[in-house]
């Protein structure tokens, strides 16, 4: 009997839920002139309404992280999924014409933003336990590539389609239609994911496949301790590895995060394209993204199939992807020319994009009952950058008045991940504590099975 393929419905549930998360992100930024405008909001306040969403959702990390490693995916992620939905679809009511003041409204929009952070924090947690569960090793850098792409292919179709919404029947109406859809998903996440051991889809052939490539059930799983301490996460935090991909993460978050907050003004500000064109506009480097992460993942996995080293196969990507993202500061010199600036733009998202192999990296050095809390911690560094960063360009908007130094500063903390990359990860191994329960054959073992 031949094996399932239960594995490929579970990741387009992960591609789906995941090009949910990021509209859920982005249709502010769609929104963030129109919401300026009515306001009078400063590029220091939109700026701080764009960050609002990563300071809550990078404070949930840790707490969420290890929840999941209790409670599972099925039950925490669906009611997630659902509750940030239900905060997005409540955006819309913040509308000026439903409150006595602007102030009022803008503070809707924060706590809404806030709550949406919250909810959204056990995402990419949940989504790399996923995959490492349900993938053997050799296919967990394209299986989170093909989900991962889903943030940008979405955002490649969603933008264009929210900017004529939001031009035709207001802002409002782009936040009720993206909840909705996310209420909807929420459910029906609930109704349909299971882990392995509890699918009616999967068969033992399939069962077999994932434990012996690594996944569910496979030694380098059952290994370690079941037992979570804080020495043990104390540990993880004095390698030099786990502060080289921390540093990794914020750097590659940062150029995301320009993308997903200013990136329309800047198109609308920067560039003096309409709302509508602006959408368009934006769909090129979205979908450049969309192929650099498929090309990233894809790479890396035949390289490893192709008998390089882990180190090598994940080192490649990520390096090579950091180093051509500076070219972002080139868009300064082509600020009159919009076309040549968009390219420019979607070359350095491609490269960005190219690089996101974190949470491939992290399934490949964390111990698996680890994932949810250290994830929770890896996320937070990812995440801080959507905190520093918008508020960063906002300020330096507010200075300036134009763009330029934001440009420089991207490309700047790009170098910084890439030198931390090339200087601090060491060989990509798993670490496991010392002191764990997890005696010195059965890490042999658990090494072995990751080579």
């Amino acid at each position: 009997m031949k094996a399932t393929k239960s594995r490929f419905f579970i990741l387009s549930l992960l591609f789906i839920v995941t090009a949910i998360n990021y509209m859920d992100r982005a249709n502010l930024a769609v929104a963030g002139s129109n919401i300026q405008s009515e306001f009078g909001l400063s590029a220091t306040q939109l700026g701080l309404l764009f960050s609002m969403f990563t300071w809550f959702y990078a404070a949930s990390q840790i707490p969420v992280g290890y929840v999941l490693d209790r409670v599972g995916s099925r039950i925490l992620y669906g009611s997630a999924i659902i509750l940030w939905s239900i905060f997005t679809f409540l955006m819309g009511f913040a509308s000026h014409h439903l409150f006595a003041t602007a102030t009022a409204s803008f503070l809707m929009l924060l706590a809404c933003r806030a709550l949406i952070g919250i909810a959204e924090a056990p995402s990419f947690p949940s989504n790399t336990k996923i995959i490492a569960t349900w993938f053997p090793d050799h296919e967990r850098a394209r299986a989170t590539a093909i989900y991962s792409s889903a943030q940008y292919i979405g955002l490649a179709l969603l933008t264009p389609a929210l900017s004529w919404i939001v031009a035709e029947y207001g802002w409002e109406m782009s936040f009720y239609l993206s909840g909705g859809a996310g209420i909807f998903f929420g459910v029906y996440w609930l109704m349909k994911y299971r882990d392995p051991q509890h699918s009616t889809t999967i068969n033992q052939q399939e069962l077999d496949y994932i434990r012996n490539g690594g996944g569910y059930g496979s030694k380098n799983q059952a290994a370690v301790s079941e037992k979570i301490s804080w020495k043990d996460i104390s540990f993880f935090l004095k390698q030099r590895t786990i502060w080289g991909l921390f540093i990794a993460q914020f750097a590659c978050s940062s150029t995301l995060y320009f993308f997903l907050t200013w990136f329309i003004v800047y198109l609308e500000k920067g560039l003096h394209l309409s709302i509508t064109k602006a959408g368009i506009g934006a769909s090129f480097p979205y979908l450049m993204a969309m192929a650099g992460v498929l090309c990233g993942g894809t790479l890396s996995d035949m390289l490893l199939k192709k008998g390089k080293s882990r180190t090598f196969a994940r080192k490649l990507p990520v390096i090579s992807g950091l180093l051509v993202t500076m070219v972002i500061c080139l868009v300064n010199f082509f600020e009159d020319q919009p076309n040549i600036a968009i390219a420019i733009l979607s070359v350095a998202f491609f490269a960005n994009a190219f690089s996101n192999l974190g949470w491939v990296v992290w399934s490949d050095v964390i111990p698996r009952n680890f994932i949810g809390t250290m994830g929770g911690c890896l996320n937070i560094c990812g995440n801080l950058s959507g905190v520093v960063s918008p508020i960063v360009i906002g300020v330096i908007l507010q200075r300036t008045n134009n763009f330029q130094y934001a440009m420089w500063y991207i490309a700047a903390v790009a170098l910084v991940g890439l030198l931390a990359y090339i200087f601090l990860v060491g060989k990509i191994e798993v670490i496991v504590p010392p002191e764990s329960e997890t005696s010195l054959g059965q890490q042999e073992n658990l090494t072995e099975a990751l080579k």
